[in-house]
């Protein structure tokens, strides 16, 4: 698999933004509100945050089964639907919508990590789960709050420790579709640079990330060059 970065990452699902259909418009600045459109719909516009400093809500705020995201009046996206792909609708609204519409780069990344955490929190799943962790490392490498830094590390394990051999599906090549095991995304995602664009959460040495894994009961062998797709984690035994 190819090195997957910030705009690479959609999933299969992803069809883009439909007003009409979802009843929403996002702005990356403006006033909240509702109109009515020339046929009549009802169009609620929230305001994305563009800027990068996150408050975290709870201690655990993007992490496995934590909901406290969805009171967090600083979230855009708690009163918003963060549909999940269901394959009996293939054409329906889903978050993968939403998250294609939100700017890319660093305007975009606290909203990121809204749109995850809340899909997360509705529905706790690995998937939803990385993207969380994606998103608080793109924030930490535009903000290298240290804060930050510690809670996109907790994601990323989140996806080890509480949804280890779950999947995500991309698209790529001309539309065709392929599965990822979100393990090995994991222990890629903290290995190399290039495997996310971002600084990376352990400096120096890779090495050290093999150490960090098996602090947390998990042995990594890394992908190798030049499609970085053989990459395995295991759990350690005990």
């Amino acid at each position: 698999m190819r090195s997957l970065n910030q705009k690479e990452v959609y999933s299969v699902a992803s069809k883009g933004l439909t007003l009409a259909m979802l009843g929403l418009a996002l702005l990356a600045a403006g006033g909240c509100g509702e109109r009515s459109d020339s046929d009549g719909v009802i169009i609620t516009t929230i305001v994305l945050p563009t800027d990068t400093l996150l408050n975290l809500n709870c201690i655990d705020v993007g992490i496995a089964a934590e909901t406290c995201v969805l009171d967090d009046p600083e979230n855009p996206f708690r009163t918003v639907p963060t549909n999940e792909y269901d394959v009996n609708f293939p054409d329906a609204e889903t978050k993968f919508d939403l998250a294609n519409n939100i700017p890319v780069g660093p305007t975009g990344a606290k909203a990121r990590f809204y749109l995850w955490a809340t899909a997360l929190a509705r529905r706790p799943s690995g998937e939803n789960q990385w993207y969380t962790a994606r998103a608080l490392h793109e924030l930490f490498d535009t903000n290298s709050d240290p804060i930050v830094h510690d809670q996109a590390l907790k994601a990323y394990r989140s996806v080890l420790d509480n949804f280890f051999g779950s999947v995500t599906f991309f698209e790529c090549c001309g539309g065709v579709s392929f599965s990822a095991t979100l393990n090995e995304l994991v222990a890629d995602d903290l290995y190399r640079t290039e495997a996310t664009g971002y600084v990376r959460l352990v400096p120096g040495d890779p090495l050290l990330v093999l150490s960090l894994l098996s602090e947390w009961g998990y042995t990594y062998r890394p992908a190798t060059p030049p499609d970085y797709n053989d990459g395995l984690v295991f759990v350690s035994g005990g």
